[in-house]
């Protein structure tokens, strides 16, 4: 079992990958449960940056929370939002699902594999992060639709 430190990142982005600062969603505030915090979250937005971002559609990262095996990193792109959930299997971070207010649905999580009182920690603190985002960016965040699959060959899509 991993050691469990919690870390308050404010603008840590920034500092993982220069190149994008300006993706940063100006309330962004990652909290982040472990120790190899930073490493966690470069494989992360590195993988959205890579997956979404282009010049002509840049996309926003917003808050971003990790706990043990499992994040949530929400998102803006070309006037829609959501949150990608990531879980972590043989040390590399995978996207297993997108979607917008459902991800915010403790029963989610614990069919992910996390305990009832896990689950419920997960998402009252993701909800705790989001609280400095605004009304517009949050309503963009929850209006994603059904939560997608993201495993099982259902490859990223343009958002």
């Amino acid at each position: 079992m991993r050691p469990q430190h919690s870390l308050l990142l404010v603008g840590g982005l920034a500092l993982l990958i220069p190149d994008v600062a300006a993706l940063q969603h100006p309330a962004v505030a990652q909290t982040v449960t472990q120790a190899n915090a930073d490493i966690d979250l470069e494989q992360i937005h590195g993988f959205m940056i890579r997956t979404w971002h282009s010049h002509q559609h840049p996309l926003t990262l917003g808050p971003t929370h990790i706990a043990g095996d499992f994040a949530a990193a929400d998102w803006w792109h070309q006037g829609k939002g959501g949150r990608a959930v990531f879980k972590r299997s043989h040390q590399q971070w995978q996207l297993v699902l997108c979607g917008g207010a459902g991800i915010l649905q403790k029963t989610l999580w614990q069919q992910l594999g996390m305990t009832p009182a896990a689950a419920a920690d997960f998402v009252r603190a993701l909800q705790s992060a989001e609280q400095a985002v605004s009304a517009n960016d949050k309503a963009l965040l929850d209006a994603f639709g059904a939560t997608v699959n993201m495993r099982d060959g259902h490859a990223p899509q343009q958002h």
